[in-house]
């Protein structure tokens, strides 16, 4: 089942990028795993059910996380298909291969990859990314990798977010949070690189689909109830946890942090209206549900 959980090769730009989600954000999301990985169940499900991987069919899933994905997708497939899980972190894929071995899926596997230096052959006949081909520095080699990966007629579906704006509860949070603090020009703090919405417009998704050589790309909107957290206090810490807000606090770094207190009280005013009866806390959220061809 394991394969690697070493350093992968990094693209040149990438470095940052690799760093952080190996080390503070992946402490985050970690922690806020249950509001970031439950909130995307649904558009999950629905991309599944538009570009369903072939049953007895060899996949790859690129952004792997947890691999909750990929033991979907073994799921999907079948006993007699398989499913590969890759993430640039080796927390990650070091979590990973430890939860697909407790739950006893036995047609997956794991390895550390930066696909956009992967020396993946062509072995598979479908490739998915749930959130995971927006932070490459360089997306159309990137997705000429994953091409690569593909038997000729391979299919590849991905879900990535809409513009920020089209997301009320990413917009408005980050709003908020620069009501206390400016966008810093230098910060010592890593960044995710291009960042969760370089793909929103929804052009700039096909043109880099087509320039990597795929064929077919089909884009479909998915908006969706987003699941924030089960508590106003969960929703606020997964909110300065993960997402452009959260993002701004860290970059301050030390001052960040000092003005959390009047910014996590600005939060519960403006996600009250977003509680429902049993406590629990929902937001408006926009994805692009993408399926594309490799023509061989």
């Amino acid at each position: 089942m394991a394969r690697s959980g070493s350093l992968p090769e990094v693209a040149l730009g990438n470095e940052e990028a690799v760093r952080a989600w190996d080390t503070v954000l992946y402490d985050r999301w970690k922690k806020n795993r249950k509001v970031f990985v439950g909130a995307l169940d649904e558009v999950t499900d629905k991309a599944f059910e538009l570009y369903p991987p072939p049953e007895g069919g060899s996949c790859i899933d690129i952004g792997c996380g947890f691999g909750e994905t990929t033991v979907q997708m073994a799921g999907l497939v079948g006993p007699e298909g398989f499913a590969l899980g890759t993430d640039s972190s080796p927390h990650f894929i070091r979590d990973a291969i430890n939860e697909a071995a407790d739950s006893g899926a036995g047609n997956v596997a794991f390895e550390v990859a930066d696909a956009q230096v992967a020396d993946w052959p062509p072995a598979h006949e479908y490739a998915f990314s749930r959130m995971g081909t927006q932070f490459f520095a360089a997306p159309v080699p990137a997705m000429r990798v994953i091409r690569g990966s593909l038997k000729p007629e391979g299919k590849l579906c991905k879900i990535c977010w809409q513009r920020k704006e089209d997301s009320a509860l990413w917009a408005e949070t980050e709003k908020i949070v620069e009501r206390f603090l400016d966008h810093p020009e230098e910060s010592d703090a890593d960044t995710c690189g291009p960042g969760p919405f370089s793909l929103g417009n929804p052009e700039t998704c096909r043109g880099i689909l087509e320039a990597a050589g795929f064929e077919d790309v089909e884009i479909e909107p998915f908006e969706f109830d987003y699941y924030m957290g089960g508590s106003m206090d969960e929703a606020v810490e997964a909110a300065t946890a993960i997402g452009p807000g959260a993002e701004l606090i860290r970059l301050n770094g030390d001052f960040g942090e000092s003005r959390r207190p009047e910014i996590e009280a600005a939060l519960v005013e403006r996600f009250t209206p977003l509680l429902r009866e049993d406590g629990s806390v929902f937001g408006r959220a926009a994805t692009w549900i993408v399926g594309a061809t490799n023509p061989g």
